[in-house]
């Protein structure tokens, strides 16, 4: 089979088959590179994420808090918003509790009610809370790598913001709205994972890689066999002097 009318068909074939995903690849990174990432992650829809411990001295001895719990692994003086009194974390065992730092009782888990005020306190948006539901098991996608048990407290703004909370500590662990799940969703169709979305390396998108490249190298070349064809013979340029 003759060169060129081989690369005219290796290349009309490679572009049907890796042509859609040239175009996928194309919005998803210019959505990527369009869309500023600290709005992304949204960062201007919350506040109070570091509220100063109070300066009350009459707190219970780190000492003692240590000695009430087994295995303790980390004791840390912090404060939340809506909270008048400072507060223990406590790291046992692989779990995170908090203790009123005056009086050394355990206030974890937070109530619903608590919870409710933390989500209010956090959110800097416009809307108003809609609900609030405690994820005990099948996460949502969006937050499909995060340990449950978790609070989620969705707001009735245009963005579709949602916060998840920590049921035991009341720290926002992420928040996700409209634009960053565009964003995942882009994500997904870019690295071409369409189960985790999180392996960039994966053989589907090396194989489309690979592909795509050939198209391209096939392209070229008969580019060189269309300027090569369109030249003139250097007989015909002779029969053609004056």
């Amino acid at each position: 089979m003759n060169l060129a009318i081989f690369s005219r068909k290796a290349h009309k074939w490679l572009s049907l088959v890796v042509g859609v995903q040239i175009v996928l690849w194309t919005i998803s990174g210019f959505y990527m590179v369009v869309v500023d990432l600290d709005f992304i992650h949204g960062d201007p829809l919350v506040r109070n994420l570091k509220v100063p411990v109070s300066a009350q001295s009459d707190r219970v001895p780190f000492a003692e808090v240590a000695r009430a719990y087994p295995e303790v692994t980390q004791v840390s003086l912090k404060s939340l918003p809506g909270f008048s009194m400072p507060l223990y974390e406590v790291t046992s065992r692989g779990r995170k509790v908090l203790l009123d730092a005056t009086s050394g009782q355990q206030i974890s888990p937070l109530s619903d009610e608590t919870i409710r005020s933390l989500a209010r306190s956090y959110y800097a948006g416009k809307g108003e809370l809609a609900s609030l539901t405690l994820l005990e098991r099948e996460p949502p996608l969006e937050i499909q790598t995060r340990p449950l048990p978790m609070w989620r407290a969705d707001f009735n703004d245009w963005l579709e913001t949602s916060l998840y909370l920590h049921p035991d500590t009341g720290v926002l662990v992420t928040r996700r709205h409209r634009f960053w799940r565009w964003f995942d969703f882009l994500w997904m169709l870019h690295i071409m994972d369409y189960d985790q979305r999180t392996d960039m390396n994966n053989g589907l998108l090396r194989a489309s890689t690979v592909l795509a490249g050939i198209g391209v190298m096939s392209g070229m070349w008969l580019l060189y066999f269309s300027f090569r064809r369109n030249r003139p013979s250097a007989a015909a340029q002779r029969e053609s002097a004056p």
